[in-house]
């Protein structure tokens, strides 16, 4: 995919359920969907921004333990063993036994390794370009000074070469923002994700499920799994359209509203986490950016 086709809004462009446009939570979700686009189409179908940033470390931080650089980069252990075989198939990294403790191995940017990074770098800044192309240059730098606010004291800002590209700090504070979300929302038994069906469903009801998937920026078969969980769990109901028997019409339950006005509490005290960090006019500047981000 050309470096252009990642400049075009995705169908997440188009609505927003009630309640999320004033999240930065909200916002920040779009950013990185838009950020990784812009990636992606810059660095190819077989790497990743992560693979960039695990490389990155290396280089700055010098050999490490797999469990050191997953627990840097916030990755489930068992994922990234997955993530360095692959590094370490294309020749990038190499494991080699740690002489502190010869039970665990040290992971080692290779010289290709190395040289692939200074290529990767320079594809990054081309997405960065992409990226930031709404923001004139003021904006950029005032950007990146409210995320590394939000980011401050996270471990992936140790990455001092990725620092001042606003797409990867869109990713980690995004990263951030899910977690406490996550975790606000396990006590109610819906996660991030459920909470985009639940809050589309209460501004939209009753709606198609093309319509929940262009709102959410998914596909139609991943909106009809979403439905599905949520059905089997009392949430949503799915009923035949009056007007044409071959749709659905989604809405809440009795027990999906409850659920919901539960929900928009919690993410109202994870929009207070924000704004602590940031203030009332920084988490505005931060809103007002993104915003111009996701909207070009």
């Amino acid at each position: 995919m050309p470096p252009e086709a990642a400049m075009t809004p995705g169908p997440a462009a188009h609505g927003a359920p009630a309640g999320r446009p004033q999240l930065t939570g909200y916002l920040l979700r779009r950013a990185y969907a838009r950020a990784a686009d812009c990636a992606q189409a810059c660095l190819g179908d077989d790497t990743r921004l992560r693979d960039v940033a695990h490389l990155a470390l290396l280089e700055e931080r010098g050999a490490m333990s797999q469990r050191q650089l997953a627990d840097l980069t916030h990755v489930n252990p068992t994922v990234m063993v997955k993530l360095v075989d692959n590094l370490e198939e294309r020749g990038w990294v190499a494991r080699e036994r740690n002489p502190d403790d010869r039970r665990s191995y040290a992971l080692r940017l290779t010289e290709l390794g190395t040289k692939a990074l200074a290529t990767l770098r320079h594809e990054l800044d081309d997405a960065e370009r992409i990226l930031a192309q709404p923001l004139t240059s003021r904006e950029k730098a005032r950007l990146r000074h409210q995320l590394r606010a939000l980011l401050d004291g996270e471990a992936w800002m140790a990455i001092v070469s990725l620092a001042h590209h606003n797409g990867f700090l869109i990713a980690q504070a995004h990263r951030l923002v899910r977690e406490w979300a996550t975790e606000a929302l396990a006590p109610l038994g819906v996660g991030p994700r459920d909470f985009g069906v639940l809050s589309t469903l209460g501004r939209d009801q009753p709606c198609s499920q093309n319509h929940l998937a262009e709102v959410l920026g998914v596909s139609p078969p991943a909106a009809l799994s979403f439905v599905d969980e949520l059905e089997q769990t009392g949430l949503v109901r799915r009923e035949r359209n009056a007007a044409d028997r071959r749709f659905y019409d989604l809405t809440l339950t009795a027990v999906g509203e409850s659920r919901l006005a539960e929900a928009l509490e919690a993410a109202a005290s994870i929009q207070a986490r924000v704004v602590e960090r940031l203030g009332p006019d920084g988490d505005a500047e931060l809103k007002r950016l993104l915003t111009k981000v996701v909207a070009w």
